[in-house]
């Protein structure tokens, strides 16, 4: 039977009582300041709610944990979204279980969380939770003083040299293409552009690839699936939210194995040489002239754990946007003559070289291709960030939503960049279109309020060079 406060109160010893009685006015007198804190914060900056999706379970949000699932069974999540923010205004509250959350794709309002007030927000608990058995200490999702180490430590790894190697990167286009039928035939290219990119991350991060193209029945292939498989049954934590650690995942957890093997087997082997090498003296010939990611991260430090996490990370970052980049550029290409038409025009200008890096960065409408498919199919079709104090966005609130809202302490901001990127009042009326000229004058910041991401990276550069040297081989073999 259910016991009430006061049969609880009634139960403890004389001794306790008091401290329970001063425990319990304390937390009432927080809450009471906290809320009039706040109501003064809100009106002194006229701060507005936003406006509210219909949540019909207050405590847990069930109903939210079962409509996105299913959603992403009926493969209609990204269309339910769009539905959302056109019934419900570009910013929004909701729920994931107990955590209120903000939904918004405002511009200036992702420029707070991500730029402006980043201090102020962090990774937070719902994506750890999620990502934790696959990546734990990855920069992925790290955050505070933990994410500043990662990012020191990855840095210098992160060489121009390796980034630039399109001798290796040559070797991998070659097997994808003896992939490709040339009696016209259908093929699944978005398969084959997820072998082709584990064969060349596996290559760049340990010098040796999983060759998973050429040998698809070996364990390369099975490597790949499991990445995939992690990938998914991450991403179904995260909508889980708090019942992640209840639900049985069985097929996740094994596919987690799988890869760590993988990862543990070449860290061990990395750690391995460079100790030898430092006994000897002497550098592997094999290696001497190749820039091997996982044997200059070994040189930095003992810490398996903190290797396998940190490669693990550059693994799946590497893997799967450059292979969703792809996959949707050729979706794209193959619906679009006239750009086809254009890009190959630009590509024949190369007069059958090979080009180099800096040539590849020249062909400018191949440029305007990439972004205009990573616009209207960001690799990244949303993401989210915890507030670590209370917070002010610039705009959602309101009838009209253009007011300020406070965003509380422990509150989950999300975004959803599919959608910032088909608003017509932000692209004009032809946002669901593709058309790369747009980008002629547009630059990529954040003033502009267009294609929203950080400022670049070198894992960009390096998923650019990728992607770039595909789409020259797509337009013939002798590219």
């Amino acid at each position: 039977m259910a016991l009430s406060v006061f049969d609880l109160v009634a139960k403890l010893p004389a001794a306790a009582l008091p401290g329970f009685v001063v425990a319990l006015l304390y937390y009432f007198i927080l809450q009471i300041i906290t809320y009039r804190t706040r109501s003064k914060f809100r009106l002194e900056h006229g701060c507005k709610p936003p406006s509210k999706y219909p949540v019909r379970d207050p405590i847990f949000g069930l109903d939210v944990i079962y409509d996105s699932i299913r959603a992403v069974k009926r493969r209609t999540f990204l269309s339910d979204k769009l539905a959302h923010y056109d019934a419900y205004g570009y910013t929004h509250s909701s729920r994931l279980t107990t955590m209120p959350v903000i939904v918004t794709i405002e511009p200036e309002n992702i420029k707070a969380v991500l730029l402006t007030n980043f201090k102020d927000f962090v990774v937070g608990t719902p994506r750890r939770r999620a990502f934790s058995p696959v990546l734990a200490n990855s920069i992925l999702i790290a955050d505070g003083a933990e994410w500043e180490h990662s990012r020191a430590f990855l840095r210098p790894s992160f060489a121009r040299s390796q980034v630039g190697d399109l001798a290796t990167l040559e070797f991998h286009v070659k097997n994808l293409l003896d992939l490709l039928p040339r009696d016209g035939s259908t093929v699944d290219l978005a398969e084959i552009f997820f072998r082709f990119t584990a064969d060349v991350t596996t290559d760049f991060m340990f010098g040796e690839s999983i060759l998973s193209l050429p040998q698809p029945e070996a364990f390369g292939g099975e490597l790949a699936a499991a990445a995939r498989d992690a990938q998914l049954g991450a991403e179904r934590r995260f909508r889980l939210g708090i019942f992640a650690h209840i639900v049985p995942q069985p097929a996740f957890y094994r596919s987690v194995r799988k890869l760590h093997a993988y990862m543990d087997a070449h860290v061990d082997k990395a750690v391995q040489q460079r100790r030898s090498q430092n006994t000897s003296g002497k550098t592997d010939e094999h290696d001497k002239d190749r820039y091997i990611f996982s044997k200059e991260l070994a040189k930095l430090t003992d810490d398996r754990i903190q290797l396998r996490d940190q490669l693990a990370g550059i693994f799946f970052a590497g893997r799967d946007t450059t292979a969703a980049l792809l996959s949707n550029f050729f979706f794209v290409l193959s619906r679009e003559p006239q750009a086809w038409k254009r890009l190959q025009r630009e590509i024949d200008s190369l007069d059958g070289r090979k080009p180099t890096l800096d040539e590849l960065k020249g062909l400018k409408y191949l440029s305007f291709c990439l972004n205009e498919t990573l616009r209207l199919y960001p690799i990244v079709q949303g993401t989210s960030r915890v507030a670590i104090n209370d917070v002010i966005l610039p705009t959602g609130g309101g009838d009209d939503g253009k007011s300020p809202i406070l965003v509380t302490k422990g509150s989950l901001v999300m975004f959803h960049m599919f959608a910032l990127h088909k608003r017509k009042d932000i692209w004009g009326d032809d946002a669901d279109d593709f058309r790369p000229e747009r980008w002629q004058d547009e630059k990529t910041s954040w003033s502009n309020s267009r294609l929203q991401k950080p400022p670049t990276r070198q894992s960009d550069s390096y998923k650019s060079s990728q992607a770039s040297r595909v789409g020259i081989r797509g337009r013939g073999p002798n590219a």
